[in-house]
């Protein structure tokens, strides 16, 4: 027989138990819906997360003076100190170096006084590796001294009144001249990184303040930053630093008194975690397109059974067993691919809402988010899950003997 015309009668035999047929076909559009929200979903939350931890710069790298707990030949709390930075200088993997030293200190402007974590870094190195956006001013250069750098937050809400470029601010009593003013959309950084820059080696020279700042030890930092040279391997040179750093600083990899802190460990790591939990949740939609499946082997048993007399009749003029097969199995797969692309339009668009309000949200511009890998498998799964669930129903049908179907009430 003429697969189109099977293809034909298979359409009419949904038309023919509409109620049946839809019910089994809101089954499978739940699960492909499900599926393709899901999965799309999960991707956009990994570009997002890939997009924002990318300010921190890819190829950026902290370095912290951490006691691992083991035996060390240290009698005292490790230091970050010059050593490191010029054996850190002298590795061609690395572009830059950025010693930073933290103080937390009261800072002064008009009759206003607010506590602030103040951030030293180097004036001729951090313009270059910092993802800060200048809005006036400038950045540092390499000479200065007295001079400050404060984001728009600072400026315009932290004191009785804006601070404008070259004003005056104290810190503990000690006075430097504001030269630029920085952009505050810094996304995740914002959570590390201060609102006040001053040159590294300033922040020796503010005055202490019970409670909050402490008098620096010169040439010791609270974190190394680094930015690799261009085009290095990654993993040769996180190698490549480590052992640097623990041949200088005398320690093996069990008695490792410093840690790296690197934005592409995190994103690595939050990416994993995002995938297992798409996974896990693809895997729980999933049982929804296996109880759709269950439902289109329900209601091809049930079709069998309501037209035992028809395929009596057409095997009697003459129809094959596969006729009576390809005719069950492309009813199943009609139903399967009728759930599924109905599931990828509903799913496709509860994707686009919630990325329109995770766009609102973190004020970002909406875009189009659509999974191809998501529909491919959705409506592969639901079309083979239509076939596999009619398979014994279509194979039932096609060994009736003609009598026997003719016979049945």
């Amino acid at each position: 027989m003429n697969k189109l015309k099977l293809f034909n009668m298979s359409i009419k035999m949904v038309k023919n138990s509409k109620l049946r047929s839809w019910l089994t076909i809101i089954g499978i559009i739940v699960g492909v819906a499900s599926v393709i929200t899901i999965i799309s979903t999960g991707e956009l939350f990994q570009d997002k997360v890939s997009e924002t931890i990318s300010g921190f710069g890819g190829s950026t790298i902290s370095i912290h003076a951490q006691n691992n707990g083991e035996s060390s030949i240290h009698d005292k709390d490790p230091e970050l100190t010059r050593t490191d930075v010029m054996v850190l200088q002298g590795l061609p993997v690395v572009k830059y170096v950025n010693p930073k030293v933290s103080v937390f200190a009261e800072a002064t402007y008009g009759t206003k006084k607010t506590n602030f974590y103040v951030e030293g870094v180097d004036p001729g190195v951090w313009p270059q590796i910092s993802d800060q956006k200048l809005l006036e001013g400038r950045m540092f250069s390499p000479s200065d001294r007295n001079v400050i750098l404060i984001t728009k937050d600072v400026a315009e809400n932290s004191f009785d009144r804006k601070v404008g470029l070259n004003q005056m601010i104290n810190l503990n009593g000690k006075s430097f001249r504001v030269i630029g003013i920085l952009d505050d959309d810094r996304g995740i950084s914002s959570f590390f990184a201060s609102g006040v820059y001053i040159p590294y080696k300033m922040a020796y020279e503010i005055p202490e303040k019970e409670g909050l700042s402490r008098t620096k030890k010169r040439d010791v930092y609270d974190s190394i930053e680094i930015k690799l040279a261009d085009d290095v391997d990654y993993n040769y040179s996180m190698n490549s630093i480590k052992k640097a750093l623990r041949t200088s600083r005398h320690v093996t990899e069990s008695t490792e008194d410093f840690t790296i802190f690197s934005s592409k460990d995190i994103l690595e790591g939050t990416k994993d975690i995002l995938n297992y939990i798409t996974l896990f949740l693809a895997f729980i939609a999933g049982i929804a397109l296996l109880v759709g499946s269950l439902g289109i082997a329900n209601t091809m048993f049930t079709s069998v059974l309501e037209k035992t007399k028809e395929i009596g009749i057409m095997k009697s003029i003459g129809a094959k067993n596969r006729d009576i097969l390809m005719l069950f199995l492309f009813n199943s797969a009609l139903i399967g691919l009728i759930g599924g692309i109905l599931g990828a339009i509903i799913g496709i668009a509860i994707t686009q809402v919630i990325a329109y309000a995770i766009a609102m949200q973190m004020q970002t511009p909406y875009t189009f988010v659509i999974s191809m890998n998501g529909i491919i498998i959705s409506l592969s799964v639901s079309i083979l899950a239509g076939l596999i669930s009619g398979v014994i129903p279509a194979y039932n049908a096609s060994k009736l003997k003609p009598v026997d179907a003719l016979r049945h009430d």
